[in-house]
């Protein structure tokens, strides 16, 4: 096999997050629903307050790439309306994900999942 052709079968075209989209859809519908406007409706009422603040993240990003209009980023209060949390426990949650490696903040009060990350919360969710 000649350097090129290496070439094309390791490095992909794009981004990653959206070569793995459809599972992740797939995983993440059996958790939750998101509207056009981003609202995320977490449907497995199983989840640990820290598990649906990382389900609101997750979706949004997977909404992101699939719909450009929905912004990946989610603020403190929009969390707070998508899973009944009171604010500072979602602030706590929030700071928890950014200590874990699972988000980022790219501005105060407001959250980002990390894309590489979501599969391996979902498939901790499939696993518990």
């Amino acid at each position: 096999m000649n350097i090129e052709e290496l070439r094309r079968q390791f490095i992909m075209d794009g981004d990653a997050l959206k070569t793995r989209l459809e599972p992740l859809v797939t995983k993440a519908l059996r958790h939750c629903r998101i509207d056009k406007t981003g609202n995320v409706l977490i449907t497995n009422v199983q989840l640990s307050s820290k598990d649906q603040v990382l389900m609101v993240l997750a979706a949004r990003r997977i909404a992101s790439e699939l719909d450009p209009s929905i912004p990946a980023e989610v603020t403190i209060a929009e969390i707070s309306k998508c899973t009944a949390l009171p604010t500072n426990q979602v602030r706590a949650r929030g700071t928890d994900a950014i200590k874990g490696k699972w988000a980022e903040a790219p501005k105060p009060g407001t959250y980002r999942a990390i894309p590489h990350r979501i599969e391996t919360f979902l498939d901790g969710l499939e696993d518990s």
